[in-house]
């Protein structure tokens, strides 16, 4: 584990196919309930039909060509009267906790939401126990709007 900052820049891009063993790298560090849901990653770069579909942008920071730490930010339909972003998984590579990644992701979804994208607001759920990334988010303006509860039937094989 690296105990010192690097002194050069992360570079944020925007993921593309080539990066899906890269994406499904950092989602394996997820401490999230529900990381192991299985989705089709693919459909994220595939053709998406905006009139029933959100659009994903999946964004990458880099260090030295290497990512680690990724965000997924949901741009709504474009007929909305109130358009609303939604910012989903957020992983940082357990290796580069700690240095500000999860804020510079976040930072950039909010600029692009606000500037590109011109959204009302951006949305997002939090894991309750994830204290960390509650913490950025309250220190980043986002604001608590209601509580809800996971529930799971296990049902057993026959």
């Amino acid at each position: 584990m690296l105990e010192e900052l690097p002194t050069t820049s992360f570079i944020l891009r925007c993921a593309t196919q080539d990066d899906i063993t890269t994406i499904d790298y950092l989602d394996s560090f997820s401490a999230s309930p529900t990381r192991d849901i299985h989705r089709a990653i693919e459909q994220y770069f595939g053709s998406i039909d905006p009139s029933t579909h959100q659009h994903t942008i999946i964004y990458l920071a880099e260090f030295e060509g290497t990512a680690v730490a990724k965000a997924e930010f949901m741009l709504p339909s474009s007929d909305l009267s109130e358009p609303i972003g939604y910012v989903k998984r957020v992983i940082v590579h357990p290796n580069w906790r700690g240095r500000g990644l999860a804020r510079l992701l976040m930072q950039h979804i909010i600029t692009q939401a606000h500037n590109t994208y011109h959204l009302a607001a951006v949305d997002l759920y939090v894991w309750e126990e994830n204290q960390a990334a509650i913490r950025l988010y309250e220190q980043m303006g986002f604001q608590l709007r209601h509580r809800e509860r996971y529930y799971r039937l296990p049902l057993s094989p026959e």
